[in-house]
């Protein structure tokens, strides 16, 4: 069916309308019934981070400096009369081509539809005489600058009522048709993943986490205990083969300036 103001009816609109607000009936009961699982989630992992996070951080390190003395070594080994020179080339090109990714990207239509959401609610709300429409329209402007926030994002921060009934003057039906329909699609997509994520969180690598906090304290305590020591060995081993590729490199060095 073509969106036309001769082909779109009130009715369509009305019940366009009943299906918005189911949809964020639905969204905030499956929120509802994963935000247990998400908090639980946060706090096993803060709980891991507090006693083991300080050796993990320090294995990344010791494995970065491996990495990069790795190759500076084999950098000389296949071509000693650049490994010693700087990468500050390599590094102007990484940002070249990183600036021309950007530039090549499309316009975001997320970004789009927030902005026609925007729109609507400059043309619908009145801030200078209603001060909880300038509270609303401040908030929801700066939850739409935001590009990690969806337009079902927004949506969903924004109070069922005339907001969404009310079809300011610069529309007619199949305007306002049009725009409920890319807001229905929005809520849909977010509802949908929704239902998906307690199959998703079940994967997170923190759910394992969570399933040895729940067989009690002492296992729990032993299981840290358990991490702490295997982190700290393999630290050790790190720790060791960074001294042996320091070695190495000192020796590099140091004969190249002779």
């Amino acid at each position: 069916m073509t969106d036309s103001a001769s082909t779109i009816t009130q009715t369509q609109v009305d019940a366009l309308l009943g299906q918005l607000q189911e949809l964020r009936q639905q969204i905030a009961i499956a929120r509802e019934t994963i935000a247990p699982l998400e908090a639980n989630l946060v706090a096993v992992y803060d709980e891991f981070q507090a006693v083991v996070g300080g050796l993990r951080r320090q294995s990344m390190r010791l494995q970065t400096e491996i990495a990069t003395l790795r190759t500076q070594i084999d950098r000389f080994t296949h071509d000693p009369d650049d490994s010693l020179e700087s990468d500050e080339g390599n590094d102007q090109l990484f940002y070249v081509k990183e600036a021309e990714t950007i530039d090549s990207d499309s316009v975001d239509p997320e970004a789009v539809d927030k902005d026609m959401l925007l729109e609507h609610l400059f043309r619908v709300l009145d801030p200078m005489v209603n001060d909880e429409d300038g509270e609303l329209l401040a908030n929801l402007q700066g939850l739409c600058s935001d590009p990690m926030a969806s337009l079902a994002d927004v949506l969903e921060e924004l109070p069922w009522g005339f907001v969404w009934t009310k079809r300011s003057v610069e529309e007619n039906l199949a305007n306002q048709h049009r725009r409920l329909r890319i807001w229905e699609q929005a809520l849909r997509r977010q509802l949908e993943n929704l239902n998906r994520a307690t199959e998703r969180l079940q994967k997170d690598q923190r759910y394992g986490l969570w399933q040895q906090r729940e067989k009690g304290e002492d296992d729990w305590r032993r299981f840290l205990d358990q991490c702490v020591e295997q982190q700290q060995d393999q630290n050790y081993e790190l720790q060791a083969e960074l001294d042996s590729l320091r070695e190495e490199w000192g020796r590099i060095t140091s004969t190249s300036n002779r």
